[in-house]
């Protein structure tokens, strides 16, 4: 199994985990801690809308033009319109992954976030989701939800 290949099985575990975290805040989506916070319906947008940049960028093996704004920029979605763009969307970035070339891995793209290995910024759409888990875990103790059963 190569890199590649190996990434996208914990992608898909990492947005499961996401949805199921936000579906157990379904009416705390608009939480937040500080007025300088992100809800959590903001974190599930951004990871939900950010693959096809990701794939674009991964298979072009250049930064996907924004148009001057982030790509989770979209407001105003639900938690099933998150879920919808997520699944509409994985297919594209999933074969981007796969198809990355190996020996590329170990190359950098300059990205306005800094300089990353190839291998790095393609584990992004593993890594982002999962932080978020984290950060919606932490919101849902707040809030009592301590069962460890997600």
């Amino acid at each position: 199994m190569t890199y590649q290949e190996a990434l996208v099985p914990l992608i898909e575990s990492a947005y499961e985990d996401l949805f199921k975290n936000a579906e157990r805040l379904k009416d705390k989506l608009d939480y937040k801690a500080a007025e300088s916070n992100r809800t959590p319906m903001e974190m599930v947008v951004e990871c939900a809308t950010v693959p096809p940049f990701l794939a674009k960028t991964i298979r072009d093996m250049a930064v996907a033009p924004m148009d001057g704004d982030e790509p989770h920029a979209s407001g105003g979605m639900t938690l099933e319109q998150a879920r919808a763009a997520y699944e509409s969307s994985k297919a594209d970035l999933f074969d981007a992954i796969r198809n990355f070339p190996a020996e590329k891995l170990e190359e950098k793209i300059e990205t306005p976030w800094g300089t990353f290995a190839w291998r790095d910024f393609i584990s992004y759409a593993y890594w982002n989701p999962m932080y978020h888990v984290g950060q919606l875990a932490y919101i849902q103790m707040i809030h009592g939800d301590t069962a460890m059963d997600f």
